[in-house]
């Protein structure tokens, strides 16, 4: 009877040690579970602090642009009084200081990230607004302005930071016409046309 009872200890032993190793298995397994949990809930939380970062970034970025599309008219209307002045009135020292100022500002302007649009070249329909066209005199002509080049600007543009910011409004040079006579004879038949 002893040996049935030795055995039956063995049996019961590792009974206990199977249920303890499924109990261990199980543990094991709720650790992975939840540190894999941790490292998505950590991930998540990183996420979101680089989108909030961005989306702060996004708004002082915005707001700089409005506050300096709000300025550009000032630079303009500074920039009109600087150019409507006499010889006598340059050399007076409110001059001086208002010329003095507007380079400032322009400088504190450009250290922002604003920069002026070229006004010369040809016309880029992505920095350009065309307010006019018209054929180039002969000064331009032989200055190597002809269609589509830039003729006047009558309103500057900005980038800020490479994006624009306001388009320059110009006038574009347009083809010439080489027969103006037989425009005007064809608009005269189709005058005569339109009323038969």
């Amino acid at each position: 009877m002893l040996p049935l009872l030795y055995l039956l200890q063995i049996i019961m032993s590792k009974k206990q040690d199977n249920k303890k190793n499924e109990e261990l298995e199980q543990l094991q397994t709720r650790v992975t579970d939840l540190e894999n949990q941790l490292k998505r809930a950590v991930a998540d939380y990183q996420n979101l602090e680089r989108r909030i970062s961005e989306g702060r970034s996004e708004m002082v970025a915005y707001v700089g642009a409005e506050l300096l599309r709000k300025l550009i008219p000032t630079l303009d209307h500074l920039e009109q009084a600087l150019g409507g002045t006499s010889e006598q009135e340059k050399e007076s020292g409110w001059f001086k200081g208002v010329e003095l100022a507007v380079k400032e500002f322009k400088q504190v302007l450009a250290q922002e990230g604003l920069d002026e649009i070229p006004e010369e070249g040809q016309f880029d329909p992505s920095l350009h607004e065309a307010v006019d066209t018209r054929e180039p005199s002969s000064a331009e002509a032989s200055a190597g302005k002809g269609e589509n080049s830039i003729l006047e600007v009558v309103r500057k543009g900005y980038n800020l930071n490479g994006k624009v910011l306001r388009p320059a409004q110009v006038i574009v040079g347009r083809k010439q016409d080489n027969h103006p006579e037989e425009q005007s004879s064809d608009e005269g038949s189709g005058e005569g046309e339109m009323s038969s």
